[in-house]
């Protein structure tokens, strides 16, 4: 059992006795170094130095950590301005786990006129002495080498876990759940039954032409955290720490933290559709006109783009301020003339026709090809021989997928039971707008009394690819045939 601390002050200090009590708590949930726990401490080693605890002011710094400066720490920096001449804390580590700040903290209490006495409830801390300063920064120092190697052992630990692909704390990233075999089990991800095939339905509108708002309304999430989580890693089942892949052993393998929602081909072609949307957002905003991008100036080909009058109502407007038109002149015209042309043709459906496709495990091992490239040049992870073992490894195994890839992929249409006319009155103004597209739509705008009129409606149809028919044999060649 420690002794009491005597506290011995100059003459000229010792009728100016002010008391401090120094808390500090990083956790709130630990309840053997509680703040009461603490205070009690404090006062009792007050009381048996002969002082009264109750005149000490008490400075409280909680859920702070012991490496925090002192300038940042509130109470602390409330009780440096307080200048009391006697500042008691339960340990040594509760004034700092620091050795630079511990110094810092000491020279406040050294300063010339000030001359503060710190302690511990614990008795190991007195620097009213030479030899207890001393004792003190040996102390603090084996504090912060504490700290320096608890803080190893986190990351350590925690390295150890991402490379087994377990899910370390916080909540699971959408649209997963944490699974435990039991509660104290490692925690892992699994797919979200109720939300991976509303993410699936999802990508595969966004695909298929819908718009990124479109396709997130379904889903809890936002639209932006929609776009963040489909240009991110986690739907193949990764994860990035430090914005760079988590990859095993062998520095170059993606750890699979989770089952995977979209295989490699469809990553590919969703990074390419958004890519495509971040162009094209800039152009057909939200509450852009239907037939933005297709109408432009008579006078000198500029571009028209949405705005609103001064009576508020939707019209297109010349970049370059040649003129304007109502969008309720317009769109009208443009939608009677499109259902009068192209209203009874069918919608074509598309037929895909392929072989063996390769594509997704070469997409993988290319990109894992180049980590491994990356990782030789820097001399990191595995030894030069390994991985170069790797490298060819991964080289022939790409050069038997490719041996192998012949998917031929033709794609032909056939018309459906489906008209254009039926379909037009409920589709979405994207879906419109890629029917403009196709039939290669264009809207002049002249000034009024212009000879022909203020709209020039234009379509070029783009042939769609058919399919080649054999062409019968002249008379020439079935004679050849005969006579062979």
């Amino acid at each position: 059992m420690h002794s009491p601390v005597t506290m011995t002050l100059p003459a000229t200090f010792q009728s100016e006795v002010r008391l401090a009590i120094s808390l500090r708590l990083s956790r709130s949930d630990d309840a053997s170094t509680s703040l009461d726990v603490q205070l009690r401490a404090c006062k009792d080693s007050i009381r048996a130095a002969g002082h009264d605890p109750e005149t000490a002011e008490v400075f409280i710094d909680n859920g702070v950590s012991g490496a925090t400066p002192l300038n940042d720490r509130e109470g602390m920096a409330e009780l440096m301005t307080y200048r009391p001449t006697h500042v008691w804390a339960w340990k040594l580590d509760r004034y700092s786990r620091s050795v630079r700040e511990f110094l810092n903290l000491v020279t406040w209490a050294e300063t010339p006129n000030r001359r503060v006495i710190l302690a511990t409830a614990d008795g190991s801390l007195n620097t009213g002495t030479p030899g207890g300063r001393l004792i003190a920064i040996i102390l603090v120092a084996l504090a912060e080498w504490e700290r320096q190697m608890m803080t190893e052992r986190i990351l350590a630990a925690h390295q150890e876990r991402r490379e087994q692909g377990r899910w370390i704390s916080g909540s699971a990233p959408f649209p997963y759940r944490t699974v435990r075999e039991h509660p104290k089990a490692p925690a892992y991800l699994d797919a979200d039954s109720a939300m991976v095939p509303l993410v699936i339905k999802g990508v595969a509108e966004l695909l298929a032409g819908a718009s990124l708002a479109a396709t997130a309304k379904p889903l809890p999430i936002g639209r932006q955290q929609w776009r963040k989580l489909l240009l991110g890693v986690t739907l193949r089942g990764w994860r990035k720490h430090n914005g760079k892949l988590v990859v095993q052993e062998d520095g170059v393998t993606p750890v699979q933290f989770a089952p995977e929602v979209l295989d490699a081909v469809t990553y590919a072609r969703l990074q390419a559709r958004l890519a495509e949307l971040a162009v094209g957002e800039r152009i057909f905003r939200e509450s852009a006109p239907i037939l933005t991008g297709f109408v432009v100036c008579g006078r000198a080909g500029c571009s028209f783009g949405g705005s609103i009058s001064n009576r508020k109502k939707q019209l297109y407007q010349c970049g370059n301020s040649h003129g304007s038109i109502n969008a309720d002149i317009i769109e009208p015209k443009v939608e009677a003339e499109f259902l009068s042309r192209f209203g009874n043709e069918p919608v074509m459906r598309a037929i895909h026709h392929g072989g063996i496709d390769n594509t997704a495990a070469l997409l993988d091992l290319e990109a894992m090809r180049g980590r491994i490239i990356t990782a030789i040049a820097s001399l990191t992870g595995p030894s030069v021989d390994e991985l170069t073992a790797k490298l060819t490894e991964t080289d022939t195994t790409i050069a038997e997928l490719k041996a192998t890839h012949d998917p031929n992929v033709r794609t032909t249409y056939e018309p459906t039971d489906i008209l254009l006319g039926d379909v037009w009155a409920d589709a979405t103004e994207d879906t419109k707008r890629r029917f403009l597209e196709e039939k290669g739509l264009r809207v002049t705008v002249y000034k009024a009394g212009h000879p022909g009129g203020r709209l020039l409606i234009e379509w070029h149809q783009k042939p769609r690819e058919k399919q080649k028919q054999p062409r019968p044999a002249t008379t020439t060649e079935r004679q050849l045939t005969t006579a062979s």
